[in-house]
């Protein structure tokens, strides 16, 4: 492992296993709950054994194990490296979907492409089901553990398609019968994007008539299931 000014550099970075802990010091950090029991029961860290951790804020420390008690351990921080956001200006708008694994699936793919921006809605033809938020930042803390990303994602619901007015930013509507094909040259980075998805069945015509200042776009030929949809728009974008 290499350091430039102190810092680490990122030719280490695939071969790591990521924690993620809040309680970030100047010089320390501590780890708990259930990253405490990965560390030290799962890859059986132990005293004097060097690990890496993320506290969700942009960075990941690399630290050597100073302490373990039953519940927690402290780690020492000996360097750090910053990642800034990839892509602050990409919002993915997300109904509630029907199949529970597909709705995991899809919030997981966007993560792992760098997506840090989420809203929930629930849309017309979505179950009438309460969004755990709790469960998603879960979803969301293993899978940039898994992905080796810095940076938590904010999910934030929405009562409604039309509440999203008030966001300033363009808003995108994806529709099969739609003859202009989405492409990445539409999108302004320096902007905010609103990427608005429909459940299975689609958006209702009058969900459509609610946003504002819109623009609609195909993403393929044939019919796309709503994850597969907002993972191949993900894909377009971070390319």
């Amino acid at each position: 492992m290499e350091k430039q000014n102190g810092y680490l550099t990122l030719e280490w970075l695939s071969d790591i296993e990521l924690f993620y802990s809040e309680e970030v010091s100047s010089d320390s950090i501590i780890l708990s709950n259930d990253e405490f029991h990965h560390c030290t029961k799962v890859f059986r860290k132990k005293i004097g054994d060097e690990i890496f951790i993320t506290d969700g804020k942009g960075k990941i420390y690399n630290c050597t194990i100073e302490k373990t008690g039953k519940k927690e351990l402290k780690a020492v921080i000996n360097s750090s490296v910053s990642f800034e956001e990839k892509f602050p200006n990409y919002i993915f708008c997300i109904p509630l979907l029907r199949n529970k694994d597909r709705f995991r699936f899809a919030i997981e793919k966007l993560i792992e492409q760098g997506i840090t921006r989420i809203f929930l809605f629930k849309a017309q033809r979505t179950v009438s089901e309460k969004i755990n938020i709790d469960k998603l930042n879960k979803i969301a803390i293993e899978t940039i553990k898994q992905s080796l990303q810095s940076i938590l994602p904010e999910f934030k619901v929405v009562s409604s398609l039309k509440e999203l007015n008030k966001y300033k930013g363009n808003k995108i509507i994806f529709n099969q019968k739609s003859e202009l094909k989405f492409d990445k040259k539409f999108i302004n980075e320096s902007e905010p994007h609103y990427f608005i998805f429909g459940p299975e069945g689609g958006l209702t015509e009058e969900e459509r008539e609610l946003l504002l200042d819109k623009n609609i776009y195909s993403l393929a030929d044939n019919r796309l299931r709503s994850e597969t949809a907002i993972i191949k728009a993900a894909s377009i974008i971070t390319l």
